[in-house]
Formats: structure tokens, C-alpha cells, sequence
């Protein structure tokens, strides 16, 4: 792109840099070629600016200092907190997460970080985090601080809905309507106001003042603000369009085999299209086009046809261009990703994603009467199927492995004493304690009593 810019010679160029440590001789090479460059968003390295016009973006520090001051006027200044960061390496993660905890160090002593983990964004993953940090840590954990106000804080959300952890206070990084929506409802008790689309529309006045020979500084920052529960109403009126990319949620739906949120997904689209009432043709369009370019890769990268798939390029073409009311070409779109999916799935591609989700399902409610079969109706797949798929990745049937960890909780309940051994089968999901007993008895080899025994003749 860099040798593209030099040959082309454009007026000015606005960068922005996904790795800011690869900028710098991007810089010096536009700056010996004499074009002048405005960087946007992302700090650089320090030898960087001496290439360019102006920086224009964030002042993540100043704006996570503030929130790490709110934040701990909410936690009464004491407690146990973990951090969802943003990728690591990145000036975002050095703001979100040293920015933050410097501060808190200065002003709250007694607080302690627990933990911090990137989970990539992700729904999943955040929930997953969340779940090992509220069962380690129980009531020492007092708050959760997220790098992101969307997609990470719905898993953030399930998780606590989960554990029954209603007392956690959340706080993030945003500023998107679905980040004002859960300051609304109280599932985030205060967002950052650090809008993407002001970020873009700083550096472009930037360059527009530059143009006109308005002085510029060197660094131009974004305003600092924090939105609680009493300014939510007014910010989520003031959103025209969506601040998040449906594509790469879409595409991570499909990739990770998470049949039972596709629906969800496309129904919260059309919900969010129709509330944005200011969005235009063109715009809604954009989207379209945006999420098929996702499905059309991500079926390239599984070694998928999908322009075939889809019906070839004409098709294509009609489903984009002569669908006038939005609910029929979202209708469209979901139809392809449901085609997609099934391809996928039908090609053995989904494998692996597929399993671990069932994995991490029974983790969850292994004290659940649960069946392969319902459990397969939740994904979208038959029973035997989804069985072929964990015999495959696991070496393993599915009631073996499910018996084996009911087995594993249950040894921990049995130790600790609290419970009398029919207590402990229906805590692990065995309804009636004879068959406790012989589950017990044919994994371990002894009977619970003698388990117990054994295990009270080691101690001492």
C-alpha cells in the first residue's frame, strides 16, 4: 500500500495502523516521498512522529485514569477485580490495563487485581473467563473492568446470570449503543464515551484544517467522559447507525459452530435496523454487501465454493440489488448463512468448534438432567451425528465423558463432608443414589463409602 501511496503521490494521507510498531518506517517512507500523513487512533512510537503532520485519537490513559476513579468510588474503593483486556502488545491494552490499574494503585490501595485476560472479543470466551474467575476467586471478586461494552460484555452478562453473581460491578471501555443499552439495564454501571465515529471524524478535520491553513497541533485528543445510568437515554437517542461490524459477528458464529445464536444473531440485527430510523439505503446496503464478503471468505478459507454455494454471481447479485425492503434481504443473507453452515458442518469442517462446545455446555450443566439427544436439538444436529462427532475428537462416548466428570465434582463434594452421599448424587445429576453407586463404583473401582475411607486412611 506504502509503494502504491509513493507512486500515486495523494495530497494527504490518513493512517491509521492495526500494528503501530510496523508505522514508523511506513511514516519515514510517505515523508521522504513528501506526502504528508495524519495518524489516527493507535499511539506510535515515539520516533514515529517526527514523520508526520499530527496524531489525532483517544487519550486512552487520561479516559481509563477517570474511569478507574469512578470505578473505584463504585467498589467503595476496596475489593478484588479482574480485567477483559485489548490485544496485547497494542497501545489500547497498555491504556486499558496499566492506565487503569496505576491509578487505582494511587487511589485505592486496597483493591487488588485478580486477573487479566484478552479473550479476542469474543462472547464465548469472555464467558468462559468469567465463569473460571467467579469460581476461583468467589466472593473476593468484586468487579469486572472490560477493555469493550459489547460483544465481550454479553458473555460477561451469561456468565453472571449463570453463578447467580448479581452483586459483580462491571465498568468498560465503549462507547457503542449496545454498550449504552447495558448501562441502561444495569448490567455496566458506567462506559467510557470514546465513539469510533468521532475518532474518524477527528482526523478528518484535522486534515480539512490543515488544508485550509489552519494551524494543527501535533496532538489532537478526543474528549474525555464518562456515561452512567442517568445519561444512557440521551446518548442511545444521539446513535444513528451501528458502531460494531455484524460481518466478523457473523462470520465468528458460524466458525465457532454456534448453531443455537444464529437466529439470535439475525433477529438482533433486524432489531437494531429498525430502531435507526436515520439509516440510509446506502448505508444498510454497505452492510449487506459487508456481511457476504464475510461469508464468501470464510467459506474460501474452509476450502468452500461460495459463489456456488450461493448460487453463482447473478444470484448474488439479485439478492443484493433488488431487495428493496430490508426484512427480505436480511432474510436473504440468513438463508446463506444457514447454507453455509450446514456445508460446513455436512464437510466435517466444524468439527472441532462443534465438540468444544458441547464440552463447555456440560461443564456448565453437568447437575442437569441432560441427553445428547436435546442437547443436539440445541445445536441443530441429530443426536447420532453430534455423538460420531465427539467419539472422533474425544476417543470418548459422550455418557462415558459426562459420567466421568459427574464423577470428578462429586469426589471434591465427598471430601469436602458437607453433604450425605445422596445429597451429593443429585447435586452431580444422578436422580436416584443406587445408580449413583454403580457409576461411582465401575469409574473408581470402590464404592463412595470405601472412596472416603481410603481417602480419610491417606490424610492421616
Amino acid at each position: 500500500i506504502v509503494d502504491e501511496l509513493v507512486e500515486s503521490k495523494p495530497d494527504l494521507v490518513i493512517f491509521v495502523p492495526v500494528e503501530p510498531f510496523l508505522a514508523t518506517e511506513c511514516f519515514r517512507r510517505l515523508a521522504e516521498a513528501s506526502i504528508p500523513v495524519i495518524a489516527s487512533n493507535q499511539s506510535l512510537e515515539s520516533e514515529a512522529y517526527a514523520s508526520i503532520i499530527s496524531w489525532t485519537g483517544p487519550n486512552d490513559w487520561g479516559q481509563h485514569r477517570l474511569l478507574a476513579r469512578h470505578f473505584a468510588s463504585l467498589m467503595d474503593h476496596c475489593g478484588g477485580y479482574c480485567i477483559i483486556s485489548h490485544k496485547p502488545g497494542t497501545s489500547p491494552y497498555l491504556a486499558r490495563v496499566w492506565g487503569f490499574r496505576t491509578e487505582l494503585n494511587r487511589l485505592a490501595p486496597q483493591m487488588s487485581c485478580l486477573d487479566v485476560r484478552f479473550t479476542e472479543f469474543e462472547r464465548e470466551r469472555t464467558r468462559l473467563a468469567v465463569l473460571t474467575w467467579l469460581d476461583r476467586y468467589g466472593d473476593r471478586l468484586k468487579g469486572i473492568v472490560s477493555a469493550d461494552d459489547a460483544i465481550p460484555i454479553e458473555g460477561v452478562k451469561r456468565a453472571l446470570v449463570e453463578r447467580g453473581r448479581q452483586d459483580i460491578i462491571c465498568v468498560a471501555n465503549g462507547a457503542t449503543r449496545r454498550g449504552f443499552e447495558f448501562v441502561k439495564d444495569g448490567t455496566l454501571k458506567a462506559v467510557t464515551y470514546q465513539s469510533p465515529v468521532i475518532d474518524g471524524m477527528l482526523a478528518v478535520r484535522t486534515a480539512a484544517d490543515w488544508f485550509s491553513g489552519i494551524a494543527v497541533e501535533p496532538i489532537r485528543y478526543l474528549p474525555l467522559s464518562i456515561v452512567t445510568a442517568a445519561e444512557a437515554d440521551s446518548y442511545i437517542a444521539s446513535r444513528q447507525g451501528l458502531e460494531f461490524s455484524p460481518a466478523d459477528l457473523l462470520c465468528g458464529i458460524i466458525a465457532e459452530g454456534r448453531l443455537d445464536e444464529l437466529n439470535g444473531f439475525f433477529d438482533d440485527l433486524h432489531r437494531r435496523i429498525a430502531d435507526s430510523h436515520a439509516m440510509s439505503v446506502d448505508y444498510f446496503r454497505g452492510l449487506l454487501i459487508e456481511m457476504l464478503s464475510g461469508l464468501l471468505n470464510l467459506a474460501r478459507t474452509h476450502d468452500v465454493d461460495g459463489v456456488s454455494l450461493f448460487g453463482g454471481y447473478e444470484l448474488l447479485y439479485r439478492g443484493l440489488a433488488r431487495r428493496e425492503h430490508p426484512g427480505e434481504a436480511l432474510e436473504w443473507i440468513r438463508a446463506s448463512a444457514v447454507e453455509l453452515l450446514d456445508t460446513l458442518i455436512a464437510r466435517g469442517k466444524l468439527s472441532a468448534s462443534l465438540v468444544e462446545r458441547l464440552i463447555s455446555f456440560t461443564e456448565l450443566h453437568y447437575a442437569d438432567p441432560l441427553a445428547l439427544k436435546t442437547i443436539a436439538e440445541r445445536f441443530g444436529l441429530s443426536a447420532a451425528y453430534l455423538g460420531k462427532l465427539f467419539k472422533e475428537r474425544t476417543g470418548n462416548t459422550y455418557s462415558r465423558y459426562l459420567n466421568e466428570l459427574r464423577i470428578m465434582k462429586a469426589k471434591v463434594l465427598l471430601l469436602e463432608g458437607e453433604l450425605k452421599t445422596k445429597d451429593v448424587a443429585k447435586a452431580v445429576g444422578y436422580a436416584e443414589a443406587s445408580y449413583f453407586h454403580a457409576i461411582f463404583k465401575k469409574i473408581l473401582g470402590v464404592s463412595p463409602q470405601d472412596y472416603l475411607a481410603g481417602q480419610g486412611n491417606n490424610h492421616q
